[in-house]
């Protein structure tokens, strides 16, 4: 059985829209290429993160984007695990994921 998470926007233009996932989700600003489609913040990328569930954990990456993908004020570099909760940014939006029950 999958753990299935949320995906939601806690500050920036969406704030509040929230998509559900389950092996892995991509934010982007380009709706054929993310799954998490923020085109109202122009500092996202077409693909710029993918968050993704390995064995319970999560593991958020960079895809190469313009600005970068931030938690706790740091760059994320190749994959980061984070707790679901954690806030991260991309762009000038800020996301956490929570887990469904």
């Amino acid at each position: 059985m999958h753990s299935t998470f949320v995906l939601e926007v806690l500050s920036g233009p969406l704030d509040g829209k929230t998509w559900p996932f389950e092996d892995e989700i991509v934010i982007g600003r380009d709706e054929t290429l993310a799954g998490a489609c923020i085109t109202l913040d122009r500092y996202i990328s077409r693909r710029h993160a993918r968050l993704r569930s390995d064995a319970g954990s999560l593991l958020l990456s960079d895809l190469d984007s313009r600005n970068g993908t931030r938690v706790n004020e740091r760059r994320v570099r190749g994959e980061q695990r984070i707790e679901p909760g954690t806030p991260f940014q991309v762009g000038r939006t800020v996301l956490r994921v929570t887990r469904t029950p």
